[in-house]
């Protein structure tokens, strides 16, 4: 049996457990819904997978003027479409076509992770990925990562984000074309060790000149 003591601190640390998964839960949801609701945009691909119709399997992009070319459909202006809505849409065109169309669409953004990580790369991700997902999709931090130093550049401006590491928030969504640099610690952090190490040794060894 367990001790009686131990009962309350099991019950609360299974509560915080519980509180600690519903809450990334929630950040999960509330980032799916914001992209949902978000518009495509150019560097976006849009993989369309038929059930039935194999043949009309493709991945297309989004191209500069906000287009993209579907099989059947031809060239179809899709930034006015938001992501949510967009698989009602096409099912509707291909409805045209085909006789009840069973269509599943994923939409993926391009982005690039760069400096200390172990993969730097252009990733296609799903729109639901944040900063923190692109980051692991990269292989995680080196350990000359500064986590503290990542930041998002976008149209040419940089950000840094903070609490990226914990926090799915609006300042986490990530867009095509964004651009994900890890920061490098600083010479100091990284030397510390050996730099003191090798103070103590000097410092050793005038202290023996001496005697």
């Amino acid at each position: 049996m367990l001790q009686q003591p131990l009962v309350p601190f099991l019950l609360l640390f299974a509560s915080l457990a519980g509180a600690t998964n519903l809450n990334a839960q929630s950040g999960v949801e509330e980032t799916a819904r914001r992209a949902a609701v978000a518009v495509l945009r150019p560097g976006d691909r849009i993989e369309l997978q038929f059930r039935r119709d194999r043949e009309l399997n493709s991945a297309v992009n989004v191209n500069e003027r906000g287009e993209a070319v579907f099989p059947k459909l031809g060239t179809l202006d899709v930034t006015r479409v938001t992501i949510g809505g967009l698989q009602d849409t096409l099912r509707a065109r291909y409805g045209e076509f085909l006789r009840t169309p069973e269509l599943e669409v994923t939409v993926l953004r391009r982005i690039v992770v760069n400096g200390e990580v172990r993969m730097p790369n252009i990733y296609m991700v799903d729109v639901t990925s944040s900063l923190r997902d692109a980051v692991a999709r990269a292989g995680g931090l080196l350990e000359t990562a500064n986590k503290n130093n990542v930041s998002i550049i976008r149209d040419g401006r940089e950000r840094r984000v903070k609490n990226w590491d914990r926090v799915d928030g609006p300042e986490t969504d990530l867009r095509s074309g964004d651009q994900i640099v890890v920061g490098r610690k600083s010479w100091i952090t990284l030397n510390a060790l050996p730099v003191i190490s090798t103070s103590v040794i000097v410092i050793g060894l005038i202290q023996s000149l001496r005697r």
